[in-house]
């Protein structure tokens, strides 16, 4: 699983520079987290493409995929602002390469009900989203709760 700290580095970098639209490579957990932050409103739109710009944004069909193009895919995320301001104040990694971060069943229901789970993990507040890998795949903290299954705390998002 590639580390999901350069991702958040990348959108809360371009929140800071007010870009529009950014880049980002196309993997399994980039494009999950990407799709987790559209539902849950930090972000406009996601879409694949490749260097040149998103796929739907051409007249031109997608190339076919070929082990040589792989490389070349990425995921262009249109960023959102309220009135000048950036939507997505922070994206903060909790799990790092050096230090996997786990929380089982009854620490994420301590953590939504606002009560601190361990020393990394924070309670959380209004209008965060805290997302989880789980063995359902890349969830938000509500869906794992709902499926009951624990996991490594990628990131938070407020």
């Amino acid at each position: 699983m590639p580390p999901v700290h350069n991702l958040c580095s990348q959108i809360q970098n371009a929140f800071r520079t007010n870009m529009r639209r950014i880049a980002v490579p196309d993997t399994r957990t980039n494009r999950a987290v990407t799709q987790i932050l559209y539902r849950e409103g930090f972000i406009s739109a996601v879409a694949t493409g490749d260097l040149a710009g998103p796929y739907n944004a051409r007249s031109t069909p997608p190339p076919p995929l070929t082990p040589d193009l792989l490389p070349m895919r990425r995921l262009w995320v249109d960023l959102k602002y309220r009135e000048g301001v950036p939507v997505l104040k922070k994206m903060t990694p909790v799990s790092k390469p050096s230090r996997r971060v786990n929380a089982t069943v009854p620490e994420l229901k301590a953590v939504v009900a606002g009560r601190s789970a361990g020393a990394l993990v924070k309670p959380q507040v209004l209008g965060q989203t805290t997302i989880l890998d789980t063995e359902y795949g890349i969830l938000e903290l509500k869906e794992a709760l709902v499926k009951n299954v624990g996991g490594e705390v990628l990131c938070i998002a407020a």
